[in-house]
């Protein structure tokens, strides 16, 4: 039997070590360049075999040479325009740009399992591959790894971990169904035309029905999706004119919707598009509606995966929440709705070691890096068993 435990210790402080190196070179989403280097330089240095792309998405290859099934284990390797607040040793040296979310942690882990993996391989069966992901922050970076890893013939599970900085080290959220919202990002442009303020029958003002639209947006869980379904429609800025005596062209709307229900994204988009072309025509003028980002849908585990996950975390030793949904919203979601398994949260604080509850994406995110091990040693131990 293979101790997967002392793996992750041997193997701990190379993923110490190149968990501080991401962290000390981060990159912005699409902009993973020397990241991406890097990672094929640490995989060639193991001789994993791995295969790297335009995009910088780099996918890795643990291959047994047995029959068996193929685990892909996810991890993103994007950072955050936030100027780091630590004064850590292993601070950002790139003005503005902080793996504020932890995702340095996510690359580092990654490749402590491939350095681990590639020691064991032997007593395997099947195939691990191991996605570094680009691009999460911007929800581009799955879809093109959703048919990366097709091209490569699939894979049964898809799991994957990410830091949290709300729990104690020891801890971990594995949560069946719906775990994170689905998220649709639109504009609404609304177009009218200009004139005085004195004449606005000279005029077609855009701000009156942009402000109407706004209003009847947000009857939208109540008026046309069944209650049982929680959905949260936040229309957080609206912008037009320029002078208190200027009636203007345009006015825009943009906002998020936030839902766990895959079967809900396209009535959103449809509400959205007929709403905003209703409201308009009321009052002469036009509207048109454009999604600022791609849209997502909600990240849903599988609870058979899920059981998998939890029989494991709970033979570590860890804290196990099994309940609680969370608001945001990650690419992971394409992932598992072609692959089914798992994203959990692992925690990483630790007050004695002056590492606290630090929002993640804030100036002075941080962790406890023995959640590195513990993350390691439960996603090798959760493969192994999917396998």
């Amino acid at each position: 039997m293979i101790d997967f435990k002392e793996l992750a210790k041997k193997n701990h402080d190379y993923t110490v070590k190149m968990r501080r190196h991401f962290h000390k070179y981060p990159e912005l989403s699409t902009q993973e360049v020397n990241t991406s280097k890097t990672i094929c330089e640490e995989l060639e240095k193991m001789g994993v075999e791995y295969k790297a792309y335009p995009d910088y998405t780099v996918i890795a290859t643990i291959d047994s040479g047995k029959p068996g099934k193929t685990v892909l284990i996810r991890g993103d390797i994007d950072a955050l325009p936030v100027q780091e607040e630590t004064g850590a040793e292993y601070a950002s040296v790139v003005p503005g740009v902080m793996h504020a979310c932890g995702h340095d942690c996510h690359a580092a882990m990654l490749l402590g399992i491939a350095k681990s993996l590639s020691e064991v391989k032997d007593q395997l069966k099947g195939k691990v591959l191991l996605g570094f992901q680009v691009a999460e922050e911007n929800l581009k970076g799955s879809r093109p790894m959703v048919q990366y890893v097709k091209d490569m013939g699939g894979a049964d599970h898809s799991i994957a971990l990410h830091v949290n900085a709300s729990d104690p080290t020891g801890t971990i959220t594995i949560v069946d169904g719906p775990f994170a919202s689905g998220v649709i990002t639109y504009k609404i442009t609304v177009t009218g035309q200009g004139g005085h303020g004195s004449t606005p029958h000279r005029a077609k003002d855009p701000i009156k029905p942009a402000c109407d639209l706004l209003l009847r947006l947000s009857a939208l869980p109540s008026n046309a999706i069944d209650a049982q379904d929680p959905i949260v429609f936040s229309s957080c800025a609206i912008n037009s004119g320029t002078a208190p005596n200027i009636i203007p062209n345009t006015a825009e709307i943009m906002g998020t919707v936030r839902y766990f229900n895959k079967e809900l994204t396209q009535p959103i988009f449809n509400y959205l598009e007929n709403i905003s072309s209703l409201v308009c025509q009321s009052y002469g003028v036009e509207s048109k509606v454009d999604y600022i980002f791609d849209p997502m849908i909600p990240v849903v585990n599988d609870k058979e995966v899920c059981a998998v996950g939890k029989k494991i975390a709970a033979d570590m030793g860890m804290n196990i929440v099994a309940e609680g949904k969370g608001m945001g919203s990650d690419d992971m979601a394409l992932l598992l709705d072609a692959f089914p398994g798992f994203y959990a949260n692992i925690g990483c604080v630790n007050e004695a070691k002056g590492i606290g509850h630090v929002a993640n994406h804030n100036c002075k995110f941080d962790i406890d890096e023995d959640a590195l091990a513990l993350g390691n040693e439960f996603l090798m131990k959760t493969a192994f068993e999917l396998l």
